[in-house]
């Protein structure tokens, strides 16, 4: 507890010794939860990043290790919904069947992929940010409100729009394709 007074009085020789003493424990919490050598270290960097940033946030009252894998947790959840929703986003967008005329499909899929994109250009600029950054770069809509200083209910706004607005056209494309 004495620790979160030290952090949140921006010692960093604590948060170095923090650091160090959780590291691996938190490697290990994470490695026995996602299997994966490169995630693990991934949200572990991640967690401390969080750590360091949100330590005026902290409760003083809780110990700095409950605390901290309640970070790791919720980032790892995050990184999870990120990854599931970037797979979901690639595997819309790969050609489908193994059959003769693969070479057809993939013309049709790089066709359908460039009038997709025309489409996006044609929104406004913010609205085309808003939306690129959620489809393409997988943000959530707390990350894009926070990266372009607006609120999550004008990003969620934004995305509706610009779906009301590449859908019609979209279904469109693909019949007359």
């Amino acid at each position: 507890m004495h620790k979160i007074s030290e952090l949140k009085g921006n010692n960093e020789a604590v948060f170095r010794d923090i650091f160090n003493e959780y590291q691996y424990p938190l490697y290990k919490f994470l490695y026995q939860k996602i299997d994966s050598e490169f995630y693990a270290k991934e949200v572990v960097q991640l967690t401390f990043i969080k750590l360091w940033k949100y330590r005026q946030h902290l409760d003083p009252d809780l110990d700095v290790s409950i605390q901290l894998f309640r970070i790791a947790r919720t980032t790892l959840i995050d990184e999870i919904r990120k990854l599931q929703t970037r797979q979901r986003h690639y595997q819309a967008f790969q050609p489908v069947g193994n059959t003769a005329d693969d070479t057809m499909h993939l013309v049709s899929y790089k066709e359908t992929k460039a009038r997709l994109f025309r489409l996006i250009n044609m929104l406004p600029p913010k609205r085309r940010e808003v939306f690129k950054l959620s489809r393409i770069h997988c943000h959530t809509n707390n990350e894009i409100a926070s990266m372009l200083s607006i609120s999550p209910k004008t990003v969620e706004n934004h995305l509706t729009h610009a779906l009301r607005f590449i859908k019609p056209f979209f279904t469109l494309l693909i019949i007359f394709s």
